[in-house]
């Protein structure tokens, strides 16, 4: 195991005894991700690439011999107590996911008895790299081995989408959840939404790094834009499977179909969605080239249509991918998650990086009086769990 990942478990582990009297009896915890390339095509069963990053939401769970469930946040400092088949409403955004996760879990697997738990997580919120899921796929995997529910990986992770689905009323594709149950250290996967299967390539970047820059502007994806899109690309679809028997889904639609299309709004939204896919087929083949320089020009590439074809960035954004590209040591750029903030990605040259992060930093304070954060992730293991 990670030896990042063994301390921060050790010192929830030492909350939750410090909280609740005993030590947990299970830990189970799941990561953050990085999407290399691929946006907005998860939920439109198109192509990614995404990976896990060493940070993550980690659960210490024990079970009670009552009814009774309370979930301590570390971060937050509160506690949510109810019991079950009584009636709760959950309160902040952290307690929806919880209640959202529990609650689904009994419906299946029906909860004979509650449990005592402590969630702390340093996924970064709100800067897209999918803190969100990291909860959801922790507290599921918690609840799986604590209750020893005949769950397989996939059916979890479309588990956890149900909680975006019915308790956020966000309506996201599978990217986070299954980056963070199923990637590998040291690997990108190769994400098909259609097939719900994965290919993983080495991400041996040799002279390169991936740098994410946050533009410190917070996104709530529910009620927003996000939704406004799923709808738009899935408009778009039934007017040309109307035009066209051939065309059953998102994947048989090609460059030559973007014509069938009445509105030109939604022309845009799948010009993107057919050319994305081709670029995570192309940046694949790049990495195995080791071609970073083409890499770069992909990043780029789908930043652009991110910008112009989708209209989901925003000027914060678009400032960090113009300013990191005026640097000769910077391959490529782009924003990487939902949209309308978060963070930018960016392929660097190892030597460099220092300077960058020093011009953007200067760049976006002096343009925004905003201190950006820069990360280099490590890319780790999936989920897991274990009894303690």
């Amino acid at each position: 195991m990670n030896t990042e990942l063994e301390k921060y478990i050790q010192s929830t582990s030492s909350y939750f005894e410090e909280k609740y009297g005993a030590a947990p009896t299970l830990v189970a915890y799941a990561p953050g991700r990085i999407n290399i390339i691929g946006e907005h095509t998860d939920y439109n069963l198109g192509l990614s690439m995404p990976a896990a990053i060493n940070r993550w939401v980690i659960v210490c769970l024990r079970p009670r011999p009552d009814q009774n469930i309370s979930v301590t946040s570390q971060n937050y400092h509160d506690k949510m107590e109810y019991t079950l088949g009584q009636d709760f409403t959950p309160g902040d955004s952290w307690e929806k996911y919880v209640y959202g996760c529990i609650t689904i879990f009994n419906n299946q697997y029906n909860l004979n008895k509650g449990f005592e738990a402590v969630i702390w997580g340093n996924v970064p919120i709100g800067s897209g790299v999918s803190s969100s899921a990291a909860i959801e796929v922790a507290l599921m995997n918690a609840l799986r081995a604590a209750y020893a529910a005949d769950m397989d990986d996939l059916t979890l992770v479309k588990m956890c989408q149900r909680v975006e689905h019915e308790y956020l009323k966000v309506n996201s594709g599978l990217l986070d959840q299954y980056a963070s149950q199923f990637s590998r250290e040291g690997k990108l996967m190769i994400l098909d939404f259609n097939q719900l299967s994965s290919d993983y390539v080495d991400a041996d970047m040799k002279d390169w790094a991936w740098i994410l820059a946050d533009t410190k502007v917070k996104r709530e994806l529910a009620g927003s834009k996000y939704s406004e899109r799923v709808r738009e690309t899935a408009d778009a679809l039934q007017e040309v499977k109307s035009k066209d028997s051939s065309v059953q889904g998102f994947r048989d639609i090609t460059e030559e179909h973007i014509t069938l299309i009445s509105d030109s709004v939604q022309q845009k939204r799948i010009r993107h969605l057919v050319l994305e896919n081709q670029r995570v087929l192309q940046a694949a083949e790049a990495l195995s080239q080791k071609n970073f320089e083409e890499l770069g020009k992909l990043l780029t590439a789908s930043h652009q249509s991110l910008r112009d074809d989708y209209e989901v960035s925003c000027p914060e954004l678009d400032f960090l991918v113009d300013t990191a590209l005026q640097l000769p040591y910077c391959a490529g750029s782009r924003m990487m998650g939902g949209g309308f903030g978060g963070c930018t990605i960016s392929l660097v040259r190892k030597d460099a990086v220092h300077k960058f992060s020093n011009f953007l930093t200067d760049e976006y304070a002096r343009e925004y009086d905003i201190v950006t954060e820069l990360n280099n992730y490590q890319l780790v293991d999936g989920a897991g769990s274990y009894k303690i």
